[in-house]
Protein backbone atom coordinates (compact mmCIF):
# COMPACT_ATOMS: atom_id res chain seq x y z
CA UNK A 1 0.00 0.00 0.00
CA UNK A 2 1.37 3.42 -0.96
CA UNK A 3 1.48 6.00 1.78
CA UNK A 4 0.02 9.39 0.89
CA UNK A 5 2.31 12.37 0.66
CA UNK A 6 1.62 14.74 3.54
CA UNK A 7 3.12 17.71 5.33
CA UNK A 8 1.93 20.07 8.02
CA UNK A 9 0.50 23.06 6.20
CA UNK A 10 0.00 25.45 9.13
CA UNK A 11 -0.56 25.85 12.83
CA UNK A 12 -3.50 27.90 14.03
CA UNK A 13 -3.83 30.05 17.11
CA UNK A 14 -6.83 31.84 18.54
CA UNK A 15 -5.81 35.39 19.49
CA UNK A 16 -7.38 38.29 21.32
CA UNK A 17 -5.98 41.22 19.34
CA UNK A 18 -5.28 40.92 15.61
CA UNK A 19 -3.22 44.10 15.41
CA UNK A 20 -0.88 43.13 18.27
CA UNK A 21 -0.59 39.66 16.77
CA UNK A 22 0.12 41.05 13.29
CA UNK A 23 2.81 43.37 14.67
CA UNK A 24 4.45 40.47 16.52
CA UNK A 25 4.52 37.99 13.65
CA UNK A 26 5.40 40.52 10.92
CA UNK A 27 7.57 43.14 12.65
CA UNK A 28 9.18 41.03 15.37
CA UNK A 29 9.51 37.57 13.83
CA UNK A 30 9.72 38.67 10.20
CA UNK A 31 6.77 36.67 8.87
CA UNK A 32 5.06 37.91 5.72
CA UNK A 33 1.31 38.41 5.93
CA UNK A 34 -0.20 36.40 3.10
CA UNK A 35 -3.61 36.22 1.45
CA UNK A 36 -6.40 34.83 3.60
CA UNK A 37 -9.55 33.61 1.83
CA UNK A 38 -12.27 36.25 1.94
CA UNK A 39 -15.17 33.89 2.52
CA UNK A 40 -14.50 33.40 6.23
CA UNK A 41 -17.13 34.90 8.53
CA UNK A 42 -14.67 35.42 11.42
CA UNK A 43 -11.64 37.71 11.63
CA UNK A 44 -8.13 36.37 11.22
CA UNK A 45 -4.85 36.56 9.36
CA UNK A 46 -2.31 34.24 7.70
CA UNK A 47 1.46 34.59 8.10
CA UNK A 48 4.38 32.79 6.40
CA UNK A 49 8.10 32.55 7.15
CA UNK A 50 9.86 30.34 4.60
CA UNK A 51 7.58 27.30 4.38
CA UNK A 52 6.14 27.74 7.90
CA UNK A 53 2.65 29.19 8.15
CA UNK A 54 0.75 30.38 11.18
CA UNK A 55 -2.93 31.20 10.83
CA UNK A 56 -4.64 33.21 13.54
CA UNK A 57 -8.31 33.76 14.27
CA UNK A 58 -9.80 36.28 16.64
CA UNK A 59 -11.43 34.84 19.74
CA UNK A 60 -15.20 34.63 19.54
CA UNK A 61 -15.82 35.93 23.06
CA UNK A 62 -13.58 38.76 24.33
CA UNK A 63 -11.59 37.63 27.37
CA UNK A 64 -11.98 33.92 26.68
CA UNK A 65 -8.24 33.37 26.16
CA UNK A 66 -7.40 35.26 29.35
CA UNK A 67 -9.99 33.27 31.30
CA UNK A 68 -8.66 29.95 29.95
CA UNK A 69 -4.93 30.52 30.40
CA UNK A 70 -3.19 27.13 30.78
CA UNK A 71 -1.03 28.53 33.63
CA UNK A 72 2.16 26.74 32.58
CA UNK A 73 4.64 26.27 35.38
CA UNK A 74 8.04 27.96 35.02
CA UNK A 75 9.88 24.66 34.58
CA UNK A 76 7.36 23.51 31.95
CA UNK A 77 7.97 26.67 29.93
CA UNK A 78 11.73 26.50 30.43
CA UNK A 79 11.95 22.96 29.05
CA UNK A 80 9.22 23.21 26.41
CA UNK A 81 6.83 20.78 28.07
CA UNK A 82 3.92 22.89 26.78
CA UNK A 83 1.70 23.18 23.70
CA UNK A 84 3.84 24.87 21.07
CA UNK A 85 4.71 25.15 17.41
CA UNK A 86 8.35 24.70 16.37
CA UNK A 87 10.00 26.62 13.55
CA UNK A 88 13.46 25.78 12.20
CA UNK A 89 15.42 28.97 11.48
CA UNK A 90 18.96 29.65 10.30
CA UNK A 91 19.68 31.70 13.44
CA UNK A 92 17.30 32.38 16.33
CA UNK A 93 19.38 35.27 17.71
CA UNK A 94 17.92 38.11 15.58
CA UNK A 95 14.41 36.98 16.42
CA UNK A 96 15.12 36.84 20.15
CA UNK A 97 16.81 40.26 19.96
CA UNK A 98 13.64 41.76 18.45
CA UNK A 99 11.54 40.12 21.18
CA UNK A 100 13.89 41.58 23.80
CA UNK A 101 13.72 45.02 22.15
CA UNK A 102 9.98 44.93 23.01
CA UNK A 103 10.89 44.46 26.69
CA UNK A 104 10.15 40.73 26.66
CA UNK A 105 12.41 37.71 26.76
CA UNK A 106 12.47 34.03 25.98
CA UNK A 107 10.16 31.87 28.05
CA UNK A 108 12.23 28.71 27.68
CA UNK A 109 15.54 27.21 26.63
CA UNK A 110 18.41 27.31 25.99
CA UNK A 111 19.08 23.67 25.25
CA UNK A 112 21.23 21.92 22.66
CA UNK A 113 19.97 18.42 22.02
CA UNK A 114 22.08 15.35 21.16
CA UNK A 115 21.42 16.01 17.45
CA UNK A 116 22.91 19.52 17.93
CA UNK A 117 19.64 21.33 17.44
CA UNK A 118 19.34 24.30 19.79
CA UNK A 119 15.93 25.07 21.28
CA UNK A 120 14.67 28.49 22.43
CA UNK A 121 11.06 29.27 23.34
CA UNK A 122 9.23 32.58 22.99
CA UNK A 123 5.59 33.60 23.42
CA UNK A 124 3.35 35.71 21.20
CA UNK A 125 1.12 38.45 22.71
CA UNK A 126 -1.50 35.86 23.75
CA UNK A 127 1.02 33.46 25.28
CA UNK A 128 1.10 31.01 22.37
CA UNK A 129 4.49 29.32 22.57
CA UNK A 130 6.84 29.24 19.59
CA UNK A 131 9.93 27.06 19.69
CA UNK A 132 12.76 28.40 17.58
CA UNK A 133 15.13 25.67 16.43
CA UNK A 134 18.61 26.12 14.99
CA UNK A 135 20.70 23.25 13.63
CA UNK A 136 24.38 23.39 14.62
CA UNK A 137 27.14 21.24 13.18
CA UNK A 138 28.64 18.86 15.73
CA UNK A 139 31.64 21.01 16.72
CA UNK A 140 29.66 24.23 17.18
CA UNK A 141 26.83 22.32 18.86
CA UNK A 142 29.22 20.87 21.43
CA UNK A 143 30.76 24.30 22.07
CA UNK A 144 27.33 25.94 22.40
CA UNK A 145 26.11 23.24 24.79
CA UNK A 146 29.20 23.84 26.96
CA UNK A 147 28.80 27.65 26.72
CA UNK A 148 25.19 27.75 27.89
CA UNK A 149 25.97 25.35 30.73
CA UNK A 150 28.97 27.45 31.87
CA UNK A 151 26.88 30.65 31.66
CA UNK A 152 24.14 29.05 33.79
CA UNK A 153 21.45 29.52 31.14
CA UNK A 154 21.01 25.91 30.00
CA UNK A 155 17.85 24.02 30.96
CA UNK A 156 17.41 20.29 31.66
CA UNK A 157 15.64 17.94 29.25
CA UNK A 158 12.34 18.14 31.17
CA UNK A 159 10.88 19.26 34.51
CA UNK A 160 12.23 17.19 37.38
CA UNK A 161 15.40 16.12 35.58
CA UNK A 162 18.81 17.35 36.67
CA UNK A 163 20.92 19.61 34.52
CA UNK A 164 24.02 17.63 33.60
CA UNK A 165 27.41 19.18 32.89
CA UNK A 166 28.09 18.35 29.23
CA UNK A 167 31.72 17.55 30.16
CA UNK A 168 30.46 14.63 32.28
CA UNK A 169 28.21 13.24 29.58
CA UNK A 170 30.08 14.11 26.37
CA UNK A 171 33.63 15.07 27.36
CA UNK A 172 35.27 18.39 26.55
CA UNK A 173 33.73 20.42 23.72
Amino acid sequence: MTKPTAFIHHSAFVVSDLEKTREFYVDVLGFEEIHRPTDFVFHGAYFRLGEAEIHVVKEKTPGRLRDNDPHWEVDELATGLVHHVAIMVDDWRPLLERVQARGEDRVGGFRVRDDFVEQVYIADPDGNIIELLQQHDEASGRRRRQQIFDEGIAVPVAPGYPLIDPREKYGEA
